[in-house]
């Protein structure tokens, strides 16, 4: 198993798109996959304050410099897929809702690239996307340059639904990996260890466990920590586990991840 098709997602003006490319580049020559590239052009939002009508000129104006802007990234992408040597490759562009955009080519996706957004106007989009997409979600922090990720990986585990869609979602990248540091927290000795080992070995996964344990310290910080701690380069986890009612109100290691991130994170809901 592997990715046959990676769609890296570019935002309108999102100056992390160039570590977006980067990223779905590097897994698309690691999994010798096909890689779309698509620009998400959101419809110029109208504030419902405004009482005349919104210019023509003006609307006209966002969508031509939206477009131009589109050329020169696609432009941009074509030049460094080539340089890559990823041969596979095609590009999607226009301005519709974001998440439509991402919606229809969910089902001829294997995984999205997508940058993370801890304010402004896109801060929803990984959640949602996760939530909505049915497809795994490489979230590149909105910080830092991440040439190389994937060679020693947290997968954040407990026995639940979401993280084992995690697990079979990354299992191309946890065979590869180096290192994988199963991190369990707050158990008992419930013999699952065994279980959860035992099945990345059968898919040659190389895998450490790893308990910590979280009544001070909650579960998204305690990945977190454990980031830092083990050297890891790159997450895995479930998202969601909780209702997201839930996770608003009291928070959540999901919330707290998106928000935080300091590698590449793969989430699958």
């Amino acid at each position: 198993m592997s990715y046959q098709t990676i769609c890296a997602g570019f935002l309108q003006g999102d100056p992390r798109n160039q570590a977006v490319m980067d990223a779905a580049i590097k897994m698309a020559l690691d999994q010798g996959a096909h890689l779309t590239g698509v620009h998400l052009v959101p419809p110029l939002n109208v504030p419902i304050y405004v009482a005349v009508p919104f210019p023509d000129d003006l609307m006209a104006s966002y969508y031509a410099d939206a477009e131009a802007e589109g050329e020169k990234l696609q432009a941009v992408f074509e030049a460094r897929c080539e340089s890559a040597g990823v041969e596979s490759r095609e590009w999607h562009g226009g301005a519709r809702t974001v998440l439509t955009v991402l919606e229809e080519l969910a089902a001829v996706t294997d995984l999205f690239v997508l940058a993370q957004h801890t304010s402004g106007d896109y801060d929803w989009l990984l959640g949602e996307a996760t939530l909505l997409l049915g497809v795994p979600i490489l979230a590149i922090p909105e910080a830092g340059n991440f040439e190389t990720f994937g060679k020693n990986v947290l997968l954040a585990w407990a026995p639940r639904r979401e993280c084992a869609r995690a697990v079979r979602d990354a299992m191309p990248i946890l065979r590869e990996a180096d290192q994988v540091v199963v991190l369990r927290g707050d158990v008992a000795d419930d013999a699952r260890d065994v279980g959860i080992g035992a099945y990345l070995s059968r898919h040659g996964v190389r895998a450490s466990i790893k308990h910590v344990t979280t009544d001070e310290v909650a579960i998204g910080d305690a990945i977190l920590n454990a980031v830092t701690d083990e050297g890891c380069d790159m997450i895995v986890m479930g998202a969601y586990g909780h209702s997201r009612i839930r996770e608003m109100t009291f928070g959540g290691a999901t919330r707290n991840v998106l928000k935080h991130m300091t590698a590449p994170t793969m989430l699958s809901h």
